[in-house]
C-alpha cells in the first residue's frame, strides 16, 4: 500500500467508526423508548384495570359482563329482583359515594340481624358484588354494596387505583355511616375491597367480623410476585412500581401489613384459591400468620381470582355461613 492510499484510507475508517456510533446511539435510544412505553403502558394498566366487557355505564351489558357478573350485569336497577334504597355515603375523601342498601325484612327476612357492607374489587363497582345479595338476605342481613372513589358512579379527583390507600377512606366512611344504625356489622372485601378493609381494619372496632377474599400483602410485594415481573430485570419492575405510585399518588406504607400489626380484636376469614394468578394466596397465609387475633383461612383448589364462590358454592357458603354464627352473637 502506497503512502497516499494508507492516508485515504485511515479517513474511511473513520467514516465507518463514526457510522457505527451513530448508528448505536439510534440502537440505544429505541431500545429507551421502547421500555419506557412499556412501563408506562404497563402503568396504565395497573391503574386503570377494566374488566372485559363492562363500563362505568350502568346501562350497559354485554355479553361478557352479564356471564361475569349476572343478569343485567348486576344492575339491580334493571333487574327489579330487590327491594332496595338508593343511598349517598359521605367520605373522608371529600364527596359522596353511592350505594344500595338491601333491607332483608323488604325481601322476605323476617329480621334484620345487622348489615354487611360489600366491598368491591379494583376496577369494577359494586354491580361485582350483587350474586352475593341473596345469601347474605337469608343469613338475615341488611346489604349494603357501594362504589369506590373512581368506580362506577362515584366521583373521581385523584384518577386511578391506589391499592387500598384512599380506597380505606371510603371504606372507614361507610362503617362510620352503618355504625349510628347497625349494632351488628361485617364487611366482606374482594381484592382491592379485601386488602382496603385490612388497612382501614385499626379503625374498625366495632366490626364483628371481616370475610376477605385474595387480599394482598402491599403494593409492592403484589408487582414483585406477578408472573409478569419474573422475567423482567429488577431495575425495570422497580421503576414501574415507582412511576405507579408518582402517577397514582399514594405510597405502599398504608398497607395491609403494617395495618395488621395495630389490631388483634375482629375476627378474620381469608379466603384464596391456590388458582389465583393474579395475587397468590401466599399473601393471605402471610397475613393470616401476621395477624396476632383470631383468624381463619380457606384455600380451595378451584376458583380464579375473585371467583372462589364461583367455583366453589355450597362449600364457600357454608364457611362463612359458620363463621358469622361463630362471630355474630359474641
Amino acid at each position: 500500500m502506497t503512502q497516499n492510499q494508507k492516508r485515504n484510507h485511515q479517513p474511511r475508517r473513520f467514516r465507518i467508526l463514526v457510522k457505527l456510533c451513530y448508528g448505536a446511539v439510534i440502537v440505544f435510544t429505541l431500545f429507551l423508548f421502547a421500555v419506557a412505553f412499556g412501563i408506562w403502558s404497563a402503568s396504565n394498566q395497573i391503574l386503570f384495570p377494566k374488566w372485559n366487557g363492562l363500563s362505568k355505564n350502568f346501562l350497559e351489558c354485554s355479553f361478557d359482563g352479564e356471564k361475569a357478573w349476572g343478569r343485567s350485569c348486576g344492575n339491580i336497577r334493571l333487574t327489579n329482583e330487590y327491594r332496595f334504597k338508593e343511598i349517598w355515603i359521605p367520605s373522608l375523601n371529600g364527596y359522596d359515594l353511592p350505594g344500595w342498601l338491601v333491607p332483608a325484612y323488604e325481601n322476605g327476612g323476617l329480621m334484620s340481624k345487622g348489615v354487611i357492607l360489600l366491598v368491591h374489587g379494583g376496577g369494577s363497582d359494586r354491580r361485582e358484588l350483587t350474586r352475593l345479595i341473596p345469601f347474605y338476605l337469608n343469613q338475615g342481613f341488611d346489604v349494603l354494596s357501594f362504589d369506590l372513589s373512581c368506580h362506577g358512579e362515584a366521583p373521581c379527583v385523584v384518577p386511578g387505583l391506589s391499592f387500598g390507600n384512599r380506597e380505606s377512606r371510603d371504606v372507614l366512611s361507610a362503617y362510620l355511616y352503618l355504625s349510628k344504625k347497625y349494632k351488628n356489622i361485617l364487611m366482606f372485601g374482594s381484592s382491592v375491597g379485601a386488602s382496603s378493609l385490612l388497612i382501614a381494619l385499626p379503625f374498625l372496632h366495632g366490626v364483628k367480623g371481616l370475610i376477605l377474599e385474595n387480599p394482598m400483602i402491599n403494593f409492592d410485594r403484589l408487582i414483585l410476585d406477578s408472573p409478569e415481573s419474573v422475567s423482567l430485570p429488577n431495575w425495570m419492575v422497580q421503576s414501574l412500581i415507582g412511576l405507579v405510585t408518582s402517577r397514582g399518588k399514594f405510597d405502599s406504607l398504608l398497607s395491609p401489613e403494617n395495618s395488621l400489626r395495630f389490631s388483634s380484636s375482629v375476627p378474620l376469614l381469608l379466603i384464596h384459591s391456590k388458582k389465583d394468578s393474579v395475587v397468590s394466596y401466599k399473601h393471605s397465609e402471610f397475613l393470616a400468620n401476621l395477624y396476632s387475633g383470631p383468624s381463619e383461612v380457606w384455600f380451595p383448589d378451584l376458583g380464579s381470582h375473585g371467583k372462589v364462590w364461583d367455583e366453589n358454592p355450597s362449600e364457600y357458603e357454608t364457611r362463612v355461613r359458620n363463621f358469622i354464627r361463630r362471630n355474630i352473637n359474641k
